[in-house]
């Protein structure tokens, strides 16, 4: 079968699995695998929550504009904290800070940085992309097709050179490079504010806008986060409920039909229409009991907005749902949100 479903097929949506089963057509296209993420993307022919393999060609857009997007973990364990971080005192401290981090930011929609807590440790979490360099990397892929193949959406893997890897290696490891920066500044803003002592945090990191060109082929990740053998990846799961640490279970036989790959996120129980369809649908109480928790992120009228209503946990599945149709998975942590940083696009 072309086509490995890591979801419930009856409930993708409808244009979504259109467009995937028109690109499944494809000659050029290897094994697919779909992930619980899966969502229409406008922008390209394929959707958001998928990896697939190649041959003798690759789709050097795909990923859209922000490739070496990912998601950041710096582990400290619980041990290390000296008091719990006073949101009322030092969010907007530390949303002044994460501004001031890169020249670049986080940017918008659905990047973040999150303080998580679990159990046993503290985690400073960071979803961003490569943003500039990525945006260059993809205007000289968009020069390549109009030279090379125009008004197609792939090239000849011949043209896939060793400078032409070096130079997308470059702008994976930029991204990368920015995530460790935003949660070690993170980290120096805890010390600073003597909420965690100094000691020997835990660094992982993962991304899930990539292709990875191999001696077989290429494997294209768009919004599905690669699996390492040993590494563990950051799943968010919504804004108000944290996140979901997993690492592959590499003799499972199922983790080579989903192409090392895992979703992305939770994947959306509601449309974005449907999420705030919902929310107004909620009793005056439900609704308070957001804003107590939340209060940093009301705007000044003293509600959310919308962008932030889509993020909560209501819009979302669960983890339950999530490591039920992914069973490549293991999981390792699951953690419960303390305070978010978005929107800090330039």
């Amino acid at each position: 079968m072309k086509t490995a479903y890591f979801t419930d097929r009856s409930a993708v949506e409808q244009n979504a699995l259109q467009s995937l089963l028109a690109f499944e057509e494809n000659q050029n296209i290897g094994p697919i695998a779909v992930f619980p993420d899966i969502h229409y993307c406008s922008e390209r022919s394929i959707p958001v929550g998928v990896a697939f393999q190649t041959t003798k060609v690759f789709y050097p857009l795909v990923t859209g504009k922000d490739m070496g997007c990912g998601v950041a973990y710096l582990r400290i364990p619980r041990r290390e904290m000296l008091r719990p971080f006073d949101k009322a005192k030092h969010y907007r401290a530390l949303e002044r800070e994460v501004h001031r981090m890169t020249e670049e930011g986080l940017g918008g929609g659905n990047h973040f940085l999150a303080l998580e807590k679990s159990a046993d440790y503290l985690y400073l979490i960071v979803h961003t992309g490569s943003r500039n360099l990525g945006i260059y990397m993809y205007q000289q892929n968009c020069r390549l097709l109009e030279h090379y193949n125009p008004g197609r959406e792939w090239l000849p893997i011949e043209l896939a050179t060793p400078d032409y890897r070096r130079e997308y290696e470059r702008v994976l490891r930029y991204a990368a490079s920015r995530r460790q920066e935003f949660v070690y500044k993170t980290y120096d803003f805890l010390q600073r504010n003597q909420y965690v002592e100094a000691g020997s945090p835990v660094f992982a990191d993962s991304c899930h806008n990539l292709l990875e060109f191999r001696a077989d082929g290429v494997t294209h990740r768009k919004g599905s986060t690669q699996l390492l053998p040993e590494g563990e990846v950051v799943i968010p799961l919504s804004m108000s409920r944290g996140s979901l640490i997993v690492k592959p279970n590499r003799w499972n036989p199922l983790v080579e039909q989903a192409l090392w790959s895992c979703a992305h996120g939770a994947g959306r129980h509601y449309s974005r229409t449907d999420t705030l369809k919902f929310w107004h649908s909620l009793k005056k109480a439900e609704k308070d009991a957001y804003r107590q928790r939340f209060p940093e992120l009301l705007n000044r009228q003293g509600d959310f907005d919308s962008s932030i209503l889509q993020e909560f946990d209501f819009a979302y599945k669960d983890s339950a749902a999530l490591l039920a149709t992914q069973p490549h998975l293991i999981r390792c942590d699951e953690t419960q949100p303390i305070a978010t940083v978005k929107f800090t696009g330039v």
